[in-house]
């Protein structure tokens, strides 16, 4: 969810701070009110590329910073792997664009590449209003939704799938490695096992190379240690002066006047107690100095049993612990290179076993998917049929892609295969009649294109997989009017129970559906224009939504009409 939003010196903005709410936010303003560059600024925040010409007049720079509270998920992994820590409750991205210096991006205040964003964002918000935008022209993203839509048995099917796509893919894997020509294959035995011996004659132990660092590090100081070891001791214990003699002094001095000072017994008793414990340190320090010693010798070897470790290192992983894992990978692709022939003849048969399994799984979920089509494109239907899209058709076609080399045949045809089953999914529609159906992406106009994700997502009846993005609709109201804008502002409703919704519009109908009112007007001040956003709560909201239902002439009638659009909100 998107909490807030900061942007400064984005066109005519100057400086706003958007404060944003769970479920249903609507943004509305006259026409060129600056609606559209509050969305261009979440565009920067979704990893768009960025222009000078973004930048307001007479700034150096602008800057658009948004504040997310992210699902735990998809959004961790990205940053975990690249280094972030993404275990905090919120999740700060910055975007800066200067006329003259570099462009930058920041994730929690440390800076990272643009394509990190464009990983991370999709995660966070998504935004609907060019066709490029809103991801319905991948066949990843149909596919996904169409097994969204079978629910719980979906993702079974689904993990079967992948589950038999992976034991195959392992086994030919090993299979393949096998069937190379002779010469290869004694060529990579001769290699492995060279690497098996340069291993095992290191004889590894696992974390040894911290041990070592950490003992070279106290030879190469030895003497600074041990003159500090000895002067400690000294400071404690044995010179004149030393600490433990100024603790008998002062004991020996409250001793003498217990007598008369009440607290002077207990102050001795806590003397004593520092003595024993000053005692026990300096014996401590004692011991270990006599432990140090400068030993050219050790240190040598010590050196040369790192080198030997840094050269495994560079070789087969970053520490003892993953050369020691490599070498039991090497071992096991010795086994298989020199496995015999009943053992090479058992390995086919598991490989033939595991693709039959494979078609299996991969045929019950693609006769699955054909049901969830029929009640996907029936559930758009229903859900267009009230969005100014009433006879428009709508379709989830399904098919397997030929190919003649594939280890996967179909009624005897070749076909492309892989983890997630056999079929190519497009979603196919004609907006209006007579019109031939065509890819969705193709085919529709960008309000089409929106009002159609919106019926999708309703009509699947689940997120999409991963975490939940919040959703911005720019223009989805376009070409809508009367009882289908109240329609329209009911479903962006029902979709916000589930992920957090901004709709720009220009309806009063969908406008009184948000569960937060946000209002962009412009300011003139000082011969500029600048770009004003706020919240609107009870009767400022009832003289937007009047505004936007009478125009500039707001009447008693209009107000009337307002309130009671805002009342019959569900």
């Amino acid at each position: 969810m998107l909490t807030h939003l900061n942007v400064r010196n984005l066109a005519v903005i100057e400086a706003v701070n958007i404060e944003l709410g769970p479920g249903l936010n609507v943004l509305t303003g006259e026409t060129g009110a600056g609606k559209s560059i509050v969305v261009d600024a979440l565009a920067l925040l979704s990893g768009a590329r960025a222009a000078t010409e973004l930048i307001r007049r007479g700034a150096d720079s602008l800057t658009v910073t948004g504040i997310f509270r992210p699902q735990r998920g998809s959004v961790h992994d990205i940053m975990v792997a690249a280094g972030l820590s993404g275990d905090g409750k919120e999740l700060l991205i910055r975007r800066e664009i200067s006329r003259d210096g570099p462009n930058r991006v920041f994730v929690d205040d440390e800076p990272v590449t643009l394509r990190l964003l464009a990983e991370i964002a999709p995660q966070l918000l998504r935004i609907h209003t060019q066709r490029e935008e809103l991801g319905l022209a991948s066949p990843e993203f149909q596919r996904r939704l169409l097994d969204r839509s079978g629910g719980a048995r979906g993702f079974e099917l689904l993990s079967a799938v992948r589950d038999a796509y992976r034991t195959y893919r392992d086994l030919a894997e090993r299979r393949d490695r096998l069937a190379g020509d002779e010469k290869s294959r004694m060529e990579r035995l001769d290699l492995l096992r060279f690497q098996l011996g340069e291993i095992d004659g290191a004889s590894l132990s696992a974390a040894e190379e911290d041990e070592l660092r950490a003992e070279r590090l106290v030879l190469r100081n030895s003497e600074a240690i041990l003159e500090a070891l000895g002067a400690s001791v000294g400071s404690l214990f044995e010179d004149d002066g030393s600490a433990a003699e100024r603790l008998a002094t002062s004991a020996r001095a409250l001793d003498a006047v217990a007598e008369w000072e009440p607290r002077a017994a207990a102050w001795v008793r806590e003397l004593e107690e520092l003595r024993i414990r000053l005692d026990e340190l300096s014996r401590d320090v004692g011991r270990r100095l006599g432990e140090v010693e400068a030993d050219p010798t050790r240190l040598d070897v010590i050196e040369d049993r790192l080198a030997l470790l840094e050269r495994l290192f560079r070789k087969f992983g970053s520490t003892s612990a993953e050369v020691l894992a490599c070498r039991e990978r090497i071992a096991e692709e010795l086994d298989e290179l020199t496995m015999d022939d009943d053992s090479r003849q058992e390995l086919d048969q598991k490989v033939t076993e595991s693709l039959e399994a494979y078609r299996a799984a991969a045929l019950e979920l693609s006769a699955a998917r054909s049901r969830w089509a029929d009640a996907l494109s029936d559930g758009v239907h229903r859900e267009l049929s009230d969005l100014a899209m009433a006879k428009a058709e709508f379709s989830v076609a399904l098919m397997t892609v030929a190919r003649a080399s594939s280890a996967l045949s179909i009624e005897g045809e070749g076909v492309e295969f892989g983890s997630d089953g056999i079929d190519e999914v497009t979603f196919e529609l004609a907006a209006n009649p007579g019109e031939a159906k065509g890819p969705l992406a193709t085919v529709a106009s960008g309000g089409e294109l929106s009002r159609v994700y919106l019926a999708l997502r309703l009509a699947a009846g689940a997120a999409e997989e991963g975490a939940v993005p919040s959703l911005v609709f720019d223009e989805i109201d376009a070409g809508i009017g009367g009882a289908e804008a109240a329609a329209l502002g009911r479903k962006l409703r029902r979709l916000a129970t589930s992920s957090q919704v901004l709709a720009v519009t220009h309806l009063p109908q969908v406008a009184s559906y948000g569960h937060t009112h946000l209002r962009v007007h412009k300011v003139v001040a000082g011969g500029r224009t600048r770009i004003a956003v706020e919240g609107l709560e009870a009767e400022s909201r009832v003289e937007e939504v009047a505004r936007m239902l009478a125009g500039k002439k707001i009447t008693s009638l209009s107000r009337s009409h307002a309130a009671e659009l805002l009342a019959g909100v569900d």
